[in-house]
């Protein structure tokens, strides 16, 4: 609909969620640092330094430990698994180990741009 109103699509291939699984996924500000981070990498990340990434988005360079601590606490416990549903990354070893891109971290990442560029 979107895409129909401004004359073309904000993503370069659909992306396989509901509506409700979307704005569930993307209400999330630490979630949606980690889309950003996922789709602008080709290959498999550590967690560490996915949470890393995040934290300094989230806190800036001189994020604490307890800081660091919370957001990978967070991503051990809930945002991984999300994530995974919702096919933005895969943990074939565990969400502590490797993360590997999926097909929906790119599409996704570009949707967001797309929204910020509108809402600014």
């Amino acid at each position: 609909m979107l895409g129909r109103l401004l004359g073309s699509s904000p993503v370069s291939k659909p992306i396989a969620l509901s509506a409700d699984e979307l704005f569930n996924l993307c209400r999330v500000e630490r979630r949606r640092h980690a889309i950003f981070i996922l789709s602008e990498v080709d290959t498999p990340i550590q967690m560490r330094t996915l949470v890393d990434e995040v934290t300094a988005r989230e806190f800036g360079p001189n994020a604490t430990s307890n800081q660091r601590t919370t957001v990978y606490t967070t991503f051990y416990q809930q945002h991984i698994s999300v994530l995974a549903d919702a096919g933005v990354l895969s943990a074939p070893d565990g969400p502590s180990r490797m993360l590997h891109p999926e097909e929906n971290a790119e599409p996704l990442a570009e949707l967001l741009s797309f929204v910020e560029d509108v809402s600014e």
